[in-house]
């Protein structure tokens, strides 16, 4: 009986344990699927991420050129960016997403290491 009670109560704290290796990855990930508050952010991650993933956008910054061929690039494969609000997403990819922005001091630390 006392083995029967350690057996079980190994398999409760391997469970205890995926859950807690789960627990972890969803908030991860779920971490990496947000984009900073802004005027534009609702129509960035509705548009972009018909496709891709936020870490996608996320993962590089770019320069405000950079960001306006990335645009250029996506409207040519179908992405729905009016013009009316071109501006306000290139700001708003700009601010958050451009050099000396939060993501190039990631990205500048993942190539580092790489």
């Amino acid at each position: 009986m006392v083995a029967a009670y350690q057996g079980v109560r190994m398999q409760v704290r391997e469970v205890l344990f995926c859950a807690l290796i789960v627990g972890v990855s969803l908030t991860t990930a779920s971490a990496a699927d947000q984009l900073p508050p802004g005027k534009m952010q609702a129509k960035v991650k509705a548009t972009c991420t018909q496709c891709h993933t936020v870490a996608n956008i996320t993962k590089k910054p770019r320069t405000r050129a950079e960001w306006s061929k990335v645009l250029d690039k996506m409207t040519g494969y179908g992405a729905d960016v009016e013009d009316k609000d071109r501006a306000a997403i290139l700001d708003y990819l700009t601010k958050n997403f451009g050099p000396g922005t939060a993501a190039s001091t990631k990205s500048e630390k993942s190539s580092k290491s790489e």
